[in-house]
């Protein structure tokens, strides 16, 4: 036997005893006891203050802390009261008779919902004619449209009548003022009034506004001198010149004419059924 080969069994004689020793070592260790095993259970923690976040080392969020103030007019109010009147035509009448004339309306309420007057009539020759009043709830419906619910008062050119009104109100496409409103009365009377109107800037502070208004009524009247169907309407052109946006003096023309069964009974009572009028006045509101 050779010098390497004896070297070579020795190295392997000893590696042997090693393992052999290593493993009575590991047999002899007592077992990890259950409770020391790692698990994936989370640890109790009864009053939570372990992993609870310091408040000292809390701050605020970079808005909160940097929040500018609100500019002067800015800030946002929908539930506040507010109030305007607005008197569209007060005005001197001329023509077959002469006397005064009046337009106007105001409302009181919020954003969704106001109460809105309007009243409007004649007193030519010192007697009035065809004026009215009425009192609405306005409820917003969409942008730039209210509907209404109410009542309205007929007085002068004979008597007074009572009427149940609803409709709406509003701004159409290209800026047009419209309303349309339906009327139950006493003793099974309808009617319908359609009034519309536009506002054309010739210069910045001169205006030239156009007004239609038309009335039919379901049965005749002739107390009123109204028939059944269209009744009458008006065509109303008015020039003004704003000073300020609340004041402004304007002159006009207004004609006035009676239909079908309103202009035979206009006739029989000694008026006619066509008017021509000027009117001269202030449109103002506040």
């Amino acid at each position: 036997m050779t010098t390497h080969t004896l070297k070579f069994w020795i190295k392997a004689f000893l590696g042997c005893i090693a393992l052999l020793g290593s493993e009575a070592a590991l047999a002899q260790d007592p077992p990890m006891p259950a409770h020391s095993m790692p698990t994936d259970q989370p640890v109790e923690d009864p009053d939570g203050s372990t992993h609870a976040p310091d408040p000292a080392l809390e701050r605020p969020a970079v808005s909160e802390q940097f929040m500018p103030p609100m500019m002067p007019g800015m800030d946002m109010d929908d539930a506040s009261i507010k109030h305007r009147v607005w008197i569209e035509n007060l005005e001197g009448v001329f023509g077959n008779n002469n006397g005064v004339g009046w337009d106007g309306q105001a409302w009181l309420g919020g954003d969704f919902d106001k109460l809105w007057l309007k009243s409007e009539g004649s007193r030519l020759d010192n007697r009035t004619q065809d004026a009215k009043v009425e009192a609405l709830w306005a409820h917003a419906i969409l942008p730039f449209w209210n509907s209404q619910l109410g009542v309205r008062h007929d007085f002068g050119g004979g008597p007074s009548r009572e009427w149940a009104a609803f409709g709406v109100q509003g701004i159409s496409p290209y800026w047009f003022d419209i309303e349309l409103t339906g009327y139950f009365g006493e003793e099974g009377r309808t009617a319908v009034r359609l009034k519309t109107e536009y506002d054309l800037y010739l210069t910045q502070r001169l205006i030239l506004k156009p007004e239609i208004e038309l009335n039919a009524y379901g049965k005749p009247d002739r107390a009123r001198d109204l028939g059944a169907g269209l009744a009458d309407g008006q065509f109303e052109l008015r020039l003004r010149y704003e000073f300020t946006r609340r004041f402004a003096p304007y002159v006009g023309y207004v004609y006035d004419r009676k239909f079908a069964a309103s202009a035979t009974l206009a006739r029989n009572a000694g008026d006619t059924a066509i008017d021509h009028r000027a009117v001269a006045g202030l449109e103002f509101f506040f």
